[in-house]
């Protein structure tokens, strides 16, 4: 082999190792659903492979991933101080150290120093977040979280008391609902939230384990599957343990799975009433059913039997669809979680432990007194072009997904949402309607077709959908005289919806008896609008929001332009002169621009004003 070659392989073994991530081999345990695949989030994962040592609030990482604080200026809970210094990462690790400090302005005779980092970007649903922690041997909370910039929403992805007298053989799966002001928390308080495992013992802990009596340190893995606001996944070292979904929750305790809903809600915090608990201070639940193995179809049904208190949000904190703000006596369901979340990662000493403070030698104990990171990975799904390419990405709506916000009914009943049934959409009586509404989220830009099918025999019976408080789709359903033989009606419309969440209703009415049922809506893909975040930007346009005239710059030449309204119908196209497009003639409103380049495509939304 020449010089030459040897010099060539040795530097693509380099490339290779410095490319490959510590979590390589290590599939992801959660599905990223029917036709898709996990993309890796860069910009939010990490593997540590760098130094860091600063006694500043200065970001660090590739990119500047991360931010050597608390992702706002408030310094801790309980006795403890997030310091800068407290903050390393060693080559292979992110380390928090803890120790003493004499500070004590939030009580007790000292405090305990501890480090604090915070993403620099955001995740948002559906996302798939883990990490491989090895966590600190000491009475103090080490923690892998997310949390909302508003500080209301937060998810625990890890929460471990490595040292902790009764909770330290335990991991805390949980998730906080806030309010600010008066200060509530909600989070999940079933004795199934404190999760075993057959690793450690309540004499040994994972403090020890993880320590690992000096040798090399042992580190767990904990990931979220953020699937949609009321719908969360947790694994432990790859293995699923517990799921939340909508009004129950399954956990799977000492070898079996437990399919829970909470009792009732009475417990009176702040004037907000929250899920009741027992006798010993857990919430108290009903078990729906057991099994050997996790069935989502279990859980879907403990949640339809159940007395309707959301585990995410039983009180709502983050708001519904609708709070009876119309008077008319009728809400729906909590909306769950949506907010974008930051990355949290540090160790605590939380209120609650302030009895059982770490003594100062324990605090400078380095057998004790560090909890270290290996890595971050985040996903998300996008579509398998194995599966069919861009046209296979689809959004179907859940029975789940519909809540009523609002109806009139000759008997007075209240309409119900399809949470509470099992397949369908269903209400009887002359000119009633009723409204059913969703939040549903566009994981891309594009062009969608809507296919729903409704059965009915009924004459003149209506169904509307709408888009944002905008009309889409507008059909009457033949009557076919017979009240046993349901006739089946698909609808097809196309919209563009923008990359986000938007809100979907559908109403239904008609002027004689009638019933109907809606048994699917669907959103399929058709054409993506988007590319990649490079070409994204080098497309600039301005003025926006815009009068009569909007302004293309691009650094590559354009081949043309095309505008969408809202209800994705194409209101302007334009082959020639394109760097410079007049709107004159386009209503004032929101559009989206289909700008066409030599190297590919994008679209930006404009507003057109005049």
């Amino acid at each position: 082999m020449t010089k030459f070659n040897k010099l060539t392989k040795l530097l693509f073994l380099f490339v290779l190792s410095t490319q490959a991530q510590d979590w390589s081999g290590i599939p992801v345990p959660a599905d990223a659903g029917s036709g898709n695949i996990w993309e890796l989030q860069d910009n939010v994962s990490d593997d540590f492979n760098y130094n860091f040592n600063s006694t500043s609030w200065s970001n660090f990482g590739t990119n500047n991933k991360w931010y050597n604080f608390y992702h706002n200026a408030w310094d801790g809970p309980g006795y403890t101080y997030w310091k800068n210094e407290n903050v390393t990462v060693d080559g292979s690790d992110l380390v928090i150290n803890v120790g003493y400090t004499s500070e004590n302005g939030k009580g007790g005779s000292y405090g305990v120093a501890s480090g604090c980092v915070t993403s620099t970007n955001k995740v948002k649903y559906p996302v798939y977040v883990e990490s491989a922690i090895s966590v600190a041997n000491i009475s103090l909370a080490s923690c892998f979280w997310l949390l909302s910039p508003d500080d209301t929403e937060e998810i625990d992805i890890i929460e471990n008391y490595g040292g902790v007298n009764g909770f330290k053989h335990l991991t805390h799966i949980s998730h906080h609902s806030f309010v600010r002001s008066p200060f509530t928390d909600y989070q999940p308080r079933d004795w199934n939230s404190w999760f075993p495992d057959s690793r450690v013992s309540q004499s040994y802990g994972w403090g020890d384990w993880c320590y690992n009596n000096g040798g090399d340190r042992r580190y767990m893995r904990m990931g979220v599957n953020w699937i949609s606001p009321k719908h969360f996944e947790y694994y432990i070292d790859g293995e699923l343990v517990r799921v939340m979904y909508y009004n129950a929750i399954a956990t799977k305790f000492n070898g079996t799975w437990e399919y829970t809903y909470f009792n009732s809600m009475n417990w009176d915090v702040n004037g907000y009433k929250l899920p009741t608990n027992n006798g010993s201070g857990y919430t108290d639940v009903t078990v729906h059913a057991t099994s050997s193995v996790y069935n989502f179809n279990t859980l879907q049904a403990a949640s339809n039997a159940s007395n309707g208190y959301n585990v995410i949000d039983p009180a709502w904190f983050q708001g519904g669809d609708d709070n009876d703000d119309d008077g008319n006596g009728v809400t729906v369901e909590a909306r769950g979680f949506t907010k974008e979340m930051d990355i949290i990662i540090n160790m605590e000493s939380q209120s609650w432990l302030t009895g059982s403070t770490p003594s100062n030698a324990d605090l400078n104990n380095p057998a004790k007194n560090q909890m270290k990171v290996d890595w971050v990975r985040v996903y998300k799904p996008v579509n398998d072009p194995a599966s069919g390419g861009s046209n296979s990405h689809s959004l179907i709506i859940e029975a789940e997904d519909f809540h009523t916000t609002g109806g009139t009914f000759d008997d007075g009943v209240v309409p119900f949402g399809v949470n509470k049934a099992t397949t369908t959409i269903n209400h009887v009586n002359k000119e009633d309607y009723a409204e059913y509404k969703l939040d549903v989220t566009a994981a891309e830009t594009g062009v969608y077709e809507i296919n729903y099918q409704i059965s009915t025999p009924a004459d003149n019976a209506g169904v509307s959908i709408y888009l944002n408080g905008v009309l889409i789709s507008d059909d009457s359903v033949p009557n076919n005289g017979d009240w046993d033989n349901y006739q089946e009606l698909t609808a097809g419309s196309t919209i563009t919806l923008p990359t986000g969440t938007h809100d979907i209703k559908i109403v239904a009415s008609g002027t004689n008896d009638w019933q109907w049922n809606m048994d699917k809506i669907e959103f399929g893909f058709l054409n993506a609008l988007s590319v990649s975040n490079a070409e994204i930007n080098q497309v600039k346009l301005f003025p926006n929001p815009a009068n009569n005239i909007i302004n293309i710059h691009t650094e590559s030449a354009l081949t043309g332009i095309e505008i969408y309204n809202i209800l994705g119908a194409k209101a302007l196209e334009q082959k020639n002169n394109i760097k410079t497009v007049s709107t004159e003639n386009l209503k004032s409103g929101s559009y989206f621009m289909k700008v066409m380049t030599e190297k590919g495509s994008t679209t930006k939304h404009i507003i057109v004003k005049h």
